[in-house]
């Protein structure tokens, strides 16, 4: 009686907490320059909302965290740019909290609503809960999306870009001619940061192996590895390519083929939930119904 005395006394105290803070953030939302925030257009639709909030737990919680934890801010960057987000590793743990602080603003409003503190602290609980674990899996899932995009589309580049060097290009011109044509996936996006990268000073070996840690994919860093060593050694490119553009190919077919092996695991879910009970009421229910009437007469 007195555990549920005090969450009502909490939840009481938070539906008037709560509104305040939300509606301060409200207010400061104009003072927010959006222009100055490094990865905006990578945030959902829901952190632009709820902006001022991701800022504030930010500033307040999420440098402090990424501070104490290097390893794990490290490898959360590189996480965030496999997935082609242009987010801080302190600004994704700050929309984390956020995230967490909206579904617990989300159980107050359920008991605002319905005075049931059961029913807000499961609403609460869960939401907060939601909020903290679905980023990371979202953003583990659109990165892993995207390297099997860049290994999907590595062959065919690597063909066009040894064409254009048949052709009398160097290996720059000829990415830069890949990049013209304008084929959409991120792979054609990485390849015009480093020419970018390049255009402003850095070496092209350098800029190569850049994208190479970027992509982090163990394909395209043994190409990477090649094509530089060629333009270290000086060699002739056009053989490299060619040998490279048949392991990727394999590289490619050999995904294909993990996945049709994992296919009938991932089967048996629908198989044991939707077919297999379809099956047994097809031929059960006729038996169950003659035993019934038979046993009636």
């Amino acid at each position: 009686m007195q555990t549920a005395s005090f969450a009502t006394y909490l939840l009481v105290f938070l539906s008037v907490l709560v509104p305040f803070l939300l509606a301060d953030a409200v207010v400061r939302l104009p003072r927010v320059d959006r222009d100055k925030i490094p990865g905006f257009v990578s945030l959902s639709r829901l952190a632009r909302l709820a902006l001022p909030l991701v800022i504030w737990s930010t500033d307040l919680f999420g440098r402090r965290l990424a501070d104490l934890h290097p390893a794990r801010t490290e490898e959360l960057r590189r996480t965030l740019v496999l997935a082609g987000s242009s987010l801080e590793p302190a600004m994704f743990i700050g929309l984390r909290i956020a995230y967490a602080l909206l579904g617990l603003a989300a159980g107050v409003l359920v008991f605002a609503l319905s005075g049931s503190t059961p029913a807000a602290l499961v609403v609460g609980g869960l939401a907060a809960a939601a909020g903290v674990l679905l980023p990371p899996a979202v953003l583990r899932d659109t990165a892993e999306r995207r390297r099997i995009a860049i290994l999907k589309a590595l062959p065919f580049s690597v063909d066009l870009v040894s064409a254009a060097m048949h052709a009398g290009l160097d290996f720059m011109a000829a990415v830069r001619y890949y990049v013209s044509l304008g084929i959409p996936g991120p792979l054609s996006g990485e390849f015009a940061l480093m020419l970018r990268e390049n255009e402003f000073g850095t070496d092209r070996v350098e800029a190569l192996r850049r994208m190479a840690d970027r992509v982090r994919t163990p394909e395209f860093t043994a190409f990477a590895d090649a094509v530089a060593h060629g333009l270290e050694v000086g060699a002739s490119l056009v053989e490299t390519m060619r040998m490279q553009g048949e392991d990727l190919r394999r590289a490619r077919f050999h995904l294909a083929e993990e996945k049709a092996a994992r296919a009938p695991a991932l089967m048996i879910f629908p198989l044991a939930i939707f077919i297999v009970p379809a099956v047994f009421a097809v031929i059960l229910v006729p038996v169950f119904m003659r035993f019934r009437a038979a046993r009636g007469g």
